[in-house]
Parts: structure tokens; sequence; C-alpha cells
């Protein structure tokens, strides 16, 4: 198993990333399932203040993110 981490952030028009608002650790096989599990994560990026999710590996790689143009429901 590796760890990954899920973090929420704001993402502000000019593109600057802003600090972590949200940050879970969590282990899968492998980057396909990291991202599976990611996608069940719940959380109400509104009442956190966050536009954008990522999920990045051990080695500090973004694999999988999501800007809220992306996804019309702020519910993850």
């Amino acid at each position: 198993m590796r760890t990954y981490i899920f973090r929420a952030i704001r993402r502000e028009p000019n593109g600057m990333l802003g600090p972590d608002l949200y940050r879970h650790a969590f282990a899968a096989k492998d980057d396909s399932d990291a991202v599976a599990a990611a996608k069940r994560i719940d959380l109400d990026l509104t009442q956190l203040g966050a536009n954008a999710v990522y999920v990045s590996a051990e080695d500090g790689r973004a694999i999988w993110s999501l800007h809220a143009q992306d996804f019309p429901d702020p519910t993850l």
C-alpha cells in the first residue's frame, strides 16, 4: 500500500493556490485506487471555503485534481 494525500484548497482566479483547508492522508494500492478513494470522500467545499481538490502521491506528484468549474455540485 502507498500513502496518498487528499487536499481541499482555494484556487484564486489568477491560478495561485492557497493553503490546505482540508488534508487527509490515506492508503491505496496504486494511483487508480487512490483516485477512486478520493472520489468517495464526502466534503462540503462551500463550507470549507475551497474550490479545488487534489490528490498527491508519496513523492509529491499530483495524480488527480478537480476545480469548481469541473463539477457543478460543491458537495463532494
